[in-house]
């Protein structure tokens, strides 16, 4: 480190990459049951600026601004470039679930430049956000992970998508994070279709998809309640709702509570 007196700061003598934040965010259709992934069409490049993957669907993220750390620079990028606020103050709402997930540095990850991006993924209840494109996004949609292969993904991002969905599949059967998808109260076949969306077990399999089983395995661990409530409207059946116990769930953790499937 060299100390410069014109700029009053040190400053390094060697070469800096460019370092940028991605967000896969996850949420769950209720409608369908699938897991979906939160992508942003890339618009023109700006007067000036090198062009890269117009028109490709990318993860919302961006360049980090001057000493900028990632963890903000990822929120700012959502806000920015989906107007989703996933900010835990008065401008927006917190994210349910957010982890920093790899660093992606391969060469040529980036056509403009050498680009390190930090990645991170998230898990939200997808209902409580408004989304619409800003900034240079074109557009902003959900998809389903099962329909990803179909399209034109700029950069790296396939590959960071599936990382995220397997790093979702690790974590479920250690810690209860599939409740972050859902709303407070919910039905047993909507935390099933969860699970199964998640970890994509063959039709032949029923140790996650029979309907008798698995809310008998949920409600064994202790921290699934229910409500003692039940879905209104429905004329033909009326499913109980349940929630999620946290300090229940703290408790089971203490001994090393894994959910087996």
């Amino acid at each position: 480190m060299e100390y410069n007196e014109k700029t009053g700061k040190w400053e390094s003598k060697y070469w800096h990459p460019a370092l940028t934040t991605d967000a896969v965010v996850f949420g769950f259709d209720k409608e369908d049951g699938s897991l979906q992934v939160l992508l942003i069409k890339r618009g023109k490049a700006k007067p000036g600026e090198v062009p890269a993957f117009e028109g490709y669907w990318a993860l919302p993220g961006g360049f980090i601004q001057k000493d900028e750390p990632t963890d903000e620079c990822v929120h700012r990028e959502l806000f920015e470039e989906s107007s989703m606020k996933l900010f835990n103050n008065d401008k927006g709402i917190k994210p349910e679930f957010i982890e920093q997930l790899k660093t992606y540095s391969a060469r040529g990850r980036d056509p403009r430049e050498f680009v390190v991006t930090v990645a991170y993924y998230a898990l939200v209840k997808r209902d409580k956000y408004v989304i619409k494109g800003g900034d240079d996004a074109a557009e902003a949609k959900w998809f389903s992970v099962n329909e990803l292969s179909e399209l034109k993904l700029a950069f790296d991002h396939a590959q960071i998508i599936q990382d995220a969905v397997e790093r979702l599949r690790e974590r479920i059967h250690f810690e209860p994070i599939g409740f972050n998808l859902l709303d407070k109260e919910f039905t047993m076949p909507q935390l099933q279709n969860i699970y199964i969306a998640i970890l994509n077990p063959p039709e032949e399999d029923n140790t996650i998809r029979d309907r008798r089983n698995f809310p008998k395995k949920m409600l064994k661990l202790g921290y699934i309640k229910e409500t003692g409530k039940k879905v209104t409207g429905n004329p033909y059946r009326s499913p109980k709702l349940y929630t999620f116990d946290e300090e229940a769930y703290k408790d089971a953790k203490k001994i090393g509570m894994r959910l087996e499937f």
